[in-house]
């Protein structure tokens, strides 16, 4: 349960701030770029500021799934 507790809180700590988006990946502020791991299912580009809206929900969901499997 450590394990998990440490997880947690860098995950809280960590910032995520999307800089840039396409329909394949999007990147960080400090440089990372990873996948989006799931179809965009939209008719226009998405905007930076909606995609930093779907990963801090995200976020918030792993937070509490986490949290949930730490009791």
């Amino acid at each position: 349960m450590k394990k998990i507790n440490k997880i947690m809180e860098n995950l809280k700590k960590k910032s995520l701030n999307v800089v840039r988006v396409d329909k394949d990946e999007f990147e960080l502020d400090n440089g990372d770029v990873y996948p989006i791991p799931f179809e965009l299912d939209i008719d226009e580009d998405i905007s930076v500021w909606e995609f930093q809206k779907i990963l801090d929900s995200s976020k918030e969901i792993i937070l509490k799934i986490l949290e949930q499997s730490n009791e």
